[in-house]
């Protein structure tokens, strides 16, 4: 009998154990697409200073075509280029897929879209991809970007036709 209760014991444990790591998870998830949401916000605004305040001071990008970017005034120079450029964002959404903590860091991994004007293209372009981000946590608590990639699913020979939607390349016949 004492097994029985043990084991019972156990399981009532580990239930409990399980729904806070939910609870929590679920938290986690909520903050960091709040986070996504207050991005996508100060993108469309054109709101340099809320975005890169978004990052840790030494924060790494990777960005798809690019080099490696690091550091606010690194960030700040490549958005004026951009802009200086004719580049304008229209729409933007993400979605984080999986969440989760690692030690004082968060990692999320998610899936974008995004339509734009981009130099050099007669139309707008819509474009879907993926990303990743790790944040760390400051001195009050709140999650900044400490690193970030993204690329697109989109193969860039077709960025321009718009209607082929993520087929593959045709060969030659």
């Amino acid at each position: 009998m004492r097994g029985i209760r043990c084991f019972v014991a156990g399981l009532l444990i580990f239930g409990v154990a399980a729904a806070g790591s939910a609870d929590s998870h679920g938290a986690l998830l909520k903050e960091v697409s709040d986070l996504g949401d207050a991005l996508t916000k100060a993108m469309l605004e054109d709101d340099i200073d809320f975005m890169l305040g978004m990052y840790a001071p030494d924060a790494i990008s990777l960005p798809n075509y690019g080099p490696r970017m690091q550091g606010i005034e690194a960030f700040r120079q490549h958005h004026a280029q951009m802009a200086a450029a004719g580049m304008e964002i229209h729409s933007f959404s993400s979605e984080p897929t999986e969440v989760w903590p690692a030690g004082d860091h968060v990692i999320e991994i998610g899936t974008f879209e995004i339509n734009l004007t981009v130099p050099g293209m007669p139309e707008p372009v819509t474009d879907k991809g993926k990303y990743m981000t790790v944040y760390v946590r400051d001195a009050d608590g709140k999650l900044k970007i400490k690193a970030e990639t993204w690329n697109t699913d989109m193969n860039p020979m077709e960025m321009g036709g718009q209607g082929h939607e993520h087929e593959p390349p045709k060969k030659p016949e």
